[in-house]
């Protein structure tokens, strides 16, 4: 994993460069099967000491940020926040695994573009993209975590309760919406 240390407004040691990726290198490899890299930045304003934590990993980023008197002290409580955070997500996998039983292999669903007629003028909106989802089976709980998972807009499943095709997106007011067909 690559770590990068930022300071700004202070000093840059190596004993602080080296206990915080010390820090974050072994709580990530604790959590994270695959690591890509971390930044930390550490700064000084004033008496305010500011730790900045962000760990980027395959399909999953996490931050934390924390301020007090002292850096050694702001780079302990933001690796608490990032420990919590990622036993909490490890938790949610754990615990979701195998709720469901999967009702077969994932099928790809074709999008079937209609697209308008030319009469509708030189500024009339076109397809600019299509693609095939792989819509695997899942409950509604799976799905919800597999969007947190991937950071999309939306999912495309199989909900394997009532067997059908469903979209789930994240709303602006932080909940989720379904959308499933009316057959």
């Amino acid at each position: 994993m690559q770590i990068s240390v930022t300071f700004r407004h202070v000093e840059p040691t190596d004993a602080i460069r080296d206990y915080a990726a010390e820090k974050v290198d072994r709580v990530s490899s604790k959590y994270l099967r695959q690591p890509l890299e971390a930044h930390i930045i550490l700064s000084v304003v004033k008496r305010r000491h500011d730790a900045e934590i962000n760990i980027h990993a395959a399909h999953f980023d996490i931050s934390a940020h924390e301020s007090t008197g002292d850096l050694y002290s702001s780079i302990d409580l933001a690796m608490d926040k990032v420990e919590a955070q990622l036993r909490k997500h490890k938790d949610r996998i754990n615990h979701h695994k195998g709720r469901q039983p999967s009702a077969g292999e994932p099928r790809t669903l074709p999008v079937d573009i209609i697209e308008a007629d030319d009469e509708g003028g030189p500024g009339a909106p076109t397809v600019v993209e299509t693609d095939n989802f792989p819509a695997k089976p899942l409950s509604v709980e799976d799905a919800i975590l597999q969007l947190d998972l991937k950071h999309a807009e939306f999912l495309v499943f199989l909900n394997s309760a009532t067997e059908q095709v469903s979209v789930i997106y994240k709303r602006r007011d932080g909940n989720y919406g379904l959308i499933t067909p009316n057959v």
